[in-house]
């Protein structure tokens, strides 16, 4: 009994003793960058807060946290998405950079700009708000729900192109045996991504920006 009770209060104990915890949203294939969310966690670490990283489909991921589903930050996006987020403030640190790449199916179509994409059907993820401001003006695209099915209708011939950032095209390529696909290169673009915190919690704001400088200090690999 008196052991039961030791356990209890140790629990107890911890449990007080904790930081707070934030909940923070980021795209379903953040696995494809280890690297940012660990950055990220560190930099709230450095702060006292422990975060929890929820994977979810890129555009019920920008959902939930806009409307603010127990979702305090959503973890690195691109500098598009602050009009869709405008109760979030863009920590103004770069996290990183994305490399965006074609991927295609067929060996006559090359690639190397945007404006080459013109002719093609061209597929991409629903919530990449930085293929949805590039393409604004391109005749023929379509988006699907996340990167593996826009793949899967590319192998199947149903589309020309899909635009992925360049880690989470090969990943997703790697993990489900799109043996047909190849990614084209050089890539199309490179864009830094940001940190989104909500604004109920901007009184954090500076600390987190001026903690992330410090863990970017050295020069970013563009990955």
């Amino acid at each position: 009994m008196k052991m039961i009770v030791l356990v209890m209060l140790m629990l107890i104990s911890v449990k007080l003793h904790a930081g707070p915890s934030l909940r923070i949203s980021t795209v379903e294939t953040i696995a494809a960058l280890p690297n940012v969310s660990e950055l990220v966690s560190n930099a709230y670490a450095e702060l006292g807060y422990q975060v929890e990283i929820i994977p979810m489909p890129a555009k019920r991921s920008l959902y939930q946290a806009k409307n603010n589903f127990g979702i305090d930050a959503e973890l690195a996006r691109t500098e598009y998405v602050a009009s869709y987020l405008p109760h979030h403030l863009m920590i103004p640190v770069p996290l990183a950079y994305i490399n965006i790449a074609a991927f295609v199916k067929r060996e006559d179509i090359d690639i190397s700009q945007w404006e080459d994409l013109q002719g093609y059907q061209v597929a991409g993820v629903r919530g990449h708000l930085f293929l949805e401001v590039k393409l604004e003006n391109h005749a023929s695209t379509v988006f699907f729900s996340d990167a593996h099915q826009a793949l899967t209708m590319l192998g199947r011939g149903r589309v020309d192109v899909v635009i992925l950032p360049q880690s989470i095209g090969e990943y997703v390529v790697k993990k489900y045996w799109h043996k047909q696909i190849e990614m084209l290169s050089p890539g199309l673009d490179a864009i830094p991504v940001y940190h989104y915190l909500h604004d109920k919690h901007q009184d954090i704001a500076d600390s987190l920006a001026t903690v992330l400088r410090k863990l970017t200090a050295e020069p970013l690999v563009k990955n």
